[in-house]
């Protein structure tokens, strides 16, 4: 089918947001040539796209469950979703997704109504690989609104609720998957990470998040926020079953698939790096973790009790600072809220890498911002606005600031991993937040209490070195986590640690 051509008012107006100054002479001759070089987009659209494939499991799409059946508003939608003979690692495992990962035939909302009818055609990279080992998927899980919060409390379904004390949020973005494994509606379940999303529901939850490396687990089929500070990772129980769910999902994609992985993964099974033992391990507790603006001292102070057993464990601990840290926060804004619009509005999909592009995805994105924006959660129109204007009025330079600071905090750390296999600290500065009671009282309130946990987390996005948050001492009833971050590709040792803490330390 010929694609529509532009009028000339079209132009006029193109002209007019894009600063070109087109005379009237000028518009004639480009209104010819622009049509002209549309044929061939023509062309182009003859042509079929790439065959892909589809694995032959069972799938069925399922429905909301009713709220007597998921009183933590944790699934978004029960489906059955398995590969039949397949056995492996994690045959008779239910595992649960996060809103933002596609599965093939089963909805996709990114917990929106933004993509309210949407339905992908392809299977994630992960889903593949863990259908292959034998899992059985059974929830699609709750998340904040395209991401865009570390609270729990902006999805489109309503806020998922906290399995230790109901009266709290699970924490955000992956509220969904820290509260069904914390409620044992799932076995294990997978979440995503741009500035703490699974580690901050882990920490507010009491369940185990891990963040891998950067680009160790492709990110191909799984709505992204920005390339450089994209993750997911396993958020389960144990940490064992966080080192079994990582050696299912993790290694390269194919072909290129995803532009995140800049260099060789190798397979590997991290479950062998469970000794329990963490003698002759170095680790640092860095000072800037501690004592934020919004930190609580009895948080604080629960996870330097976790610090002291792991000296007792056989670990040689050091404080030392890391006056980077303190910029997390500015440095970390800028990127998420400029570099994650930027994202919204190309549908998803940012331009100029060789990755695999979902072009249905990006029509969908595109279309449901224009008939349903105004159904954006409040923190994302906060984000749009913001965006927006330091693009408008700014062109972009302070995310470019921030990624080049960004370069500046990863080799702070790097200096600081020459030295030690491990730092800690607070995963998040305070417990889960109280249950707010909705976004038409106090919008204000409801925004601001979206991205108050991230300091810490966020750092180790922004540098892409693996993160695990496992439960410490908790604080009246509320879960607290401490933060065990390594070298980059060194999450071996990550989980080591964590699970040596977890057996002897907690």
């Amino acid at each position: 089918m010929t694609l529509r051509r532009p009028s000339k008012t079209d132009l006029i107006e193109i002209s007019r947001a894009r600063h070109l100054s087109l005379t009237e002479v000028e518009l004639d001759e480009y209104y010819e040539l622009v049509c002209e070089n549309l044929s061939l987009y023509d062309t182009l659209d003859q042509y079929p796209e790439p065959a892909f494939d589809v694995l032959t499991a069972v799938r069925v799409a399922g429905t909301r469950p009713a709220p007597h059946d998921d009183p933590l508003n944790a699934v978004v939608r029960n489906c059955s979703v398995h590969l039949p003979g397949a056995q492996g690692r994690l045959s008779g495992k239910t595992v649960g997704l996060k809103d933002t990962i596609s599965v093939a035939g089963i909805p996709m909302s990114c917990a929106s109504r933004l993509l309210y009818d949407y339905v992908p055609e392809r299977d994630a990279t992960i889903v593949k690989r863990l259908l292959a080992d034998g899992a059985h998927i059974t929830a699609i899980l709750n998340t904040d609104d395209f991401a865009f919060s570390g609270g729990g409390h902006t999805s489109t379904y309503g806020p998922t609720l906290n399995a230790a004390n109901p009266a709290h949020l699970a924490g955000g973005s992956s509220c969904g998957s820290a509260a069904a494994v914390a409620s044992g509606q799932v076995d294990l379940a997978i979440g995503g990470d741009q500035g703490g999303s699974i580690r901050i529901p882990s920490s507010w939850s009491g369940t185990v998040g891990h963040k891998p490396t950067h680009g160790l687990v492709p990110y191909t089929g799984i709505v992204g926020f920005d390339l450089t500070i994209d993750h997911i990772g396993p958020m389960t129980r144990a940490v064992s079953d966080a080192a079994l769910l990582l050696s299912v999902i993790a290694g390269l994609d194919d072909a290129d698939a995803d532009p995140r992985q800049t260099k060789p993964v190798e397979k590997c099974d991290y479950t062998r790096a469970l000794t329990g033992s963490i003698h002759g391990l170095k680790i640092a507790v860095v000072s800037e973790g501690f004592g934020s603006e919004e930190a609580l001292p009895e948080v604080d102070e629960a996870v330097r009790v976790a610090v002291q057993a792991l000296t007792r464990l056989g670990a040689t601990v050091d404080t030392i600072s890391v006056p980077e840290h303190r910029m997390v926060v500015p440095v970390w804004n800028a990127v998420a809220i400029e570099g994650g619009v930027a994202n919204f509005y190309a549908g998803h999909h940012a331009y100029q890498n060789k990755g695999l592009y979902d072009p249905r995805l990006m029509s969908a994105m595109g279309r449901g911002i224009k008939t349903h924006g105004g159904d954006f959660s409040p923190t994302a129109k906060m984000g749009v606005l913001v965006a927006a204007y330091m693009t408008d009025y700014y062109q972009g330079v302070f995310y470019a600031r921030a990624r080049n600071l960004a370069r500046q905090l990863n080799a702070a750390y790097e200096r600081v991993f020459g030295t030690y296999d491990l730092v800690v600290m607070p995963t998040t500065p305070q417990t889960a937040h109280a249950r707010l009671a909705g976004q038409e009282t106090d919008r204000k309130t409801f925004v601001r209490q979206a991205l108050n946990m991230c300091a810490n987390t966020a750092a180790f996005d922004l540098t892409g070195h693996p993160s695990i948050s496992v439960p410490c001492k908790a604080v009246d009833g509320l879960p607290v986590g401490l933060m065990i971050t390594g070298r980059h590709f060194a999450d071996a040792t990550v989980l080591r640690a964590a699970h040596a803490y977890e057996q002897g330390g907690a």
